[in-house]
């Protein structure tokens, strides 16, 4: 961890706000750099200062005026969400990201097998004649103001029928993991799934771990809720493989692919790096595992050998 990077963190580590991995990251970086010490010292000193000043007396109107700004922000999020959504790729993705914008009050169990437009009769998968590259991958799209966010986009060269289903913890199995989405995939037809609102419900120490599942072959996608990844991290750790991966994905704020041989194959690891690029770090992870690290379509994925 750089000194750059450390004092952008100095204020969420004060307020508690830091993920083990990465209060460990910076504490073991303020033990051997002193201008970043005293710049934490300094920022201690004023905030247990302003924890002592006697809170101000709230205005009248208060209420009022947090109400008049929660509205307003609503009715420019949802615009905001309407304008962007409905420019995704056809229907499938409409379909998908109003599922999850719902997905909290949606029907028991939150699975839609059936799930079609509002009025349309058009089914989750939009018929297009342009071709699609088979496969899956997670990609961030800018949506203006310097903002990214995650969609999962899927296909296949084959019908098959899938499930995207969510946990915030790693060691959740996939039969057990919350059903957010589930419908069949077509030849050569994409569906795009938006993810924003699934991270803002992970874990403060691991990253949310999303299992998509295609004719009962399951693969996890641990994905971070931060935007841009970061370079070198520390980190020591004793876990599962899933919760080593979920903590990496977290402490680089880099998505991890990982195809399990069996969910049974999740072997416990040991891993204590320094200044370590997520590369150098999974090839660590990984020893004596039977898995491997490869790089695909901006990403890191973990395969059995």
């Amino acid at each position: 961890m750089r000194c750059k990077q450390v004092r952008v963190l100095l204020s969420d580590d004060l307020e508690g706000a830091l993920s083990p991995a990465m209060a460990e990251s910076l504490r073991a970086h303020l033990s051997a750099c002193a201008d970043c010490r005293r710049e934490w010292q300094l920022q201690r000193g004023i905030w247990r200062s302003l924890q002592r000043m006697p809170a101000p007396d709230a205005p009248a109107d208060l209420h009022a005026r947090i109400m008049t700004y929660v509205r307003g922000h609503q009715r420019a999020r949802a615009q905001s969400l309407r304008g962007l959504l409905w420019r995704w790729v056809g229907a499938a993705v409409a379909a998908a990201a109003l599922f999850l914008l719902g997905f909290f009050s949606a029907r028991p169990g939150g699975v839609m097998a059936d799930f079609k437009l509002f009025g349309s009769g058009k089914s989750s998968v939009e018929q297009d004649s342009r071709p699609v590259a088979s496969g899956i991958r997670l990609e961030w799209r800018a949506v203006g103001g310097g903002e990214r966010i995650p969609v999962l986009h899927a296909a296949l060269n084959r019908q098959a029928s899938a499930i995207l289903a969510w946990s915030s913890e790693p060691g959740v199995p996939p039969r057990l993991a919350q059903r957010i989405w589930q419908g069949t995939l077509q030849p050569g037809k994409a569906v795009e799934i938006p993810l924003p609102l699934l991270l803002q419900q992970s874990s403060p120490r691991y990253a949310a771990t999303l299992w998509w599942t295609v004719d009962d072959q399951h693969r996890a996608f641990f994905v971070p809720e931060g935007y841009p990844p970061m370079a070198r991290a520390n980190l020591r750790l004793r876990a599962s493989l899933s919760e080593a991966l979920a903590m990496l994905a977290d402490a680089y704020q880099a998505p991890i692919e990982w195809l399990p041989a069996t969910y049974s194959t999740n072997p416990t690891v040991v891993l204590d790096v320094h200044d370590a690029t997520l590369e150098d770090a999974l090839h660590q992870l990984l020893i004596g595992t039977g898995y491997i690290a490869r790089q695909e379509h901006g990403h890191w994925r973990v395969l059995p050998r």
